[in-house]
């Protein structure tokens, strides 16, 4: 894991906070929910604002712990 718990939990508390609201399958962030948000979020919020930020907060997640 390249960075730490609390680094983790504090994107992840920004990604919460920016999708609620969004069409989301699970709104926690687990990695799951996280991946699943990167592959298949677009479909229904693409439109929404913050959607990319999101994405790409969501993709740096995945990124650094796996």
């Amino acid at each position: 894991m390249s960075i730490s718990v609390a680094e983790y939990l504090t994107r992840r508390s920004v990604w919460e906070e920016m999708t609620v609201g969004f069409k989301l399958k699970n709104p926690s962030g687990t990695i799951d929910n996280l991946k699943w948000f990167v592959h298949y979020g677009h479909a229904n919020n693409r439109f929404r604002p913050g959607y990319e930020e999101a994405k790409t907060i969501a993709k740096a997640i995945i990124n650094d712990i796996t």
